[in-house]
């Protein structure tokens, strides 16, 4: 299996988030379609996410105020 990642300043970043998530369903065979709900999915999941943690943190500035 080849590792996919980019050289900078001779240091090997390899890739995260939604790059490397794509790596591994394209590896298992996955269709485009089903890559591009996958990806959709994703990232409605990540603002969900920031959603939730702008809430909570929202909330928890006002506690401590």
């Amino acid at each position: 299996m080849i590792r996919e990642a980019s050289t900078i300043n001779e240091r090997v970043v390899a890739p995260r988030g939604w790059d490397a998530l794509e790596i591994k369903l394209r590896g298992r065979g996955l269709s485009n379609v089903e890559i591009q709900e996958a990806r959709k999915s994703f990232y409605e999941g990540i603002e969900l996410w920031s959603k939730m943690f702008l809430s909570c943190y929202d909330a928890e500035k006002q506690t401590l105020a």
